[in-house]
């Protein structure tokens, strides 16, 4: 990688990062992509005790999310071209 020594140096010591990216014409200008977002329903957690939720409590919501995001690309895969992915 181009330069890694120098980089390194420089986030160890400076606690900053120069990543490294080409775009258009060789610039810093990302190549234009093609972007879809989707949005589903907000989702709200509350654990018992605000702040410390415990182990269970992340545990369940992080399986709602999941749950959630499936849900969300399942409704829209057909139209946005992913229709043969489960």
């Amino acid at each position: 990688n181009a330069f890694f020594g120098v980089r390194y140096w420089i986030m160890k010591n400076l606690k900053t990062c120069i990543p490294l990216a080409r775009g258009l014409a060789g610039s810093a200008c990302p190549l234009p992509v093609k972007t879809t977002i989707v949005m589903g329903e907000p989702m709200c957690f509350s654990p018992k005790i605000a702040g410390q939720p415990t182990q269970d409590e992340i545990d369940s919501a992080h399986g709602e999310f999941t749950r959630s995001v499936i849900a969300l690309f399942d409704q829209h895969k057909s139209r946005l071209g992913f229709g043969e992915r489960n």
